[in-house]
């Protein structure tokens, strides 16, 4: 009988070879992805507006520090990717930060701080500085996770509160002249608006969103469709940039504590509902996946399962 042979043929070895040397590099290219589409986890909580004051209305200024505790414990427990407070801080007086950033720091996950309105209603002597006694170096940046962009904006550019340059006032004082003039209610002075190099900074981030395939969610304390008087000095710009944008999925926001949602052009709208206006409470925590926002609301912050957008959107903005 003939005895076969106990070796493999060379060619054999070679395309055994090369095939798991592609397969290898395959894997690793995709485990080493920065961008790999992977479920993103933050907390959202706004307005603690802390103040050591009686109660208001419906505002309970000193039951803050026990519900942002709260919170801090519900987060401190979660895996989560990130934190952000979207603006108001506090009430009005700068002693008051004394109470809120020892406990800001005691969260595990990143702390992200979107500046308020009512953050600058302290004495002017402590305006100026109050970036760095919160640890910041800008009032708008971005934080980018996995194939998310997080894009803060700093609502107090212009601003009746805030301190401002020259420049900065007179952009200001045109922006709610025009709005007046058109009798837009959101000209008021506890509301605020982007300046021109914010806007073109904004700009630059989302078309570099767009060619690299981020996902893009815009924070700022005011919001941009909110009934009544609190939105943005400049809300229908900033919405007329943003729908011109597939790349962007949401918006969200405070300052309106009463919270609000709407769904235009593909993007969602979410103002999150202040903490100081309830004996309850209000944060969430906010899931981000390749196909949905999803939102688990504790006290009186609801839920909410949001679907994204994949398509291109129509241009022209949205109506007032």
């Amino acid at each position: 009988m003939r005895k076969v042979a106990n070796t493999i043929h060379p060619f054999i070895i070679f395309r055994f070879g090369l095939t798991s040397l592609f397969l290898f590099l395959y894997a690793l290219c995709f485990a080493t992805d920065p961008k790999e589409s992977k479920p993103i986890r933050i907390g959202i909580f706004t307005d603690c507006q802390y103040c050591n004051c009686p109660v208001s209305g419906v505002r309970y200024y000193s039951q803050s520090l026990a519900k942002l505790d709260s919170c801090i414990s519900v987060f401190n427990a979660l895996p989560l990717d990130a934190v952000f407070h979207l603006g108001d801080m506090i009430d009005h007086d700068y002693g008051s930060y004394d109470s809120i950033i020892p406990r800001f720091n005691r969260f595990r996950a990143p702390l992200n701080l979107v500046l308020g309105n009512h953050d600058y209603m302290i004495k002017t002597i402590y305006k100026s500085t109050l970036k760095s006694h919160l640890g910041m170096t800008e009032g708008y940046y971005r934080v980018d996770l996995a194939n998310w962009r997080l894009i803060i904006l700093d609502g107090d550019d212009l601003s009746f509160i805030a301190p401002q340059n020259k420049e900065q006032k007179k952009e200001r004082n045109a922006m709610v002249e025009e709005l007046y003039e058109r009798f837009h209610l959101n000209g008021m002075p506890w509301n605020g608006g982007i300046g021109r190099k914010q806007i073109k900074w904004l700009e630059l981030q989302l078309d570099e969103s767009e060619q690299t395939h981020y996902n893009v969610i815009v924070f700022c304390h005011f919001p941009l469709v909110s009934s009544g008087n609190h939105n943005l000095f400049n809300n229908q710009e900033l919405i007329d940039i943003l729908t011109q944008y597939p790349c962007v999925k949401a918006y969200f926001c405070g300052h309106y504590h009463a919270g609000n949602y709407q769904i235009k052009n593909g993007i969602h709208f979410v103002n999150f509902k202040g903490m100081v206006d309830t004996p309850l409470n209000a944060f969430s925590v906010v899931t981000l996946t390749s196909d949905s926002i999803l939102i688990k609301g504790y006290g009186r912050e609801p839920d909410r399962k949001l679907v994204i957008r994949h398509s291109t959107v129509e241009k022209g903005g949205l109506s007032k």
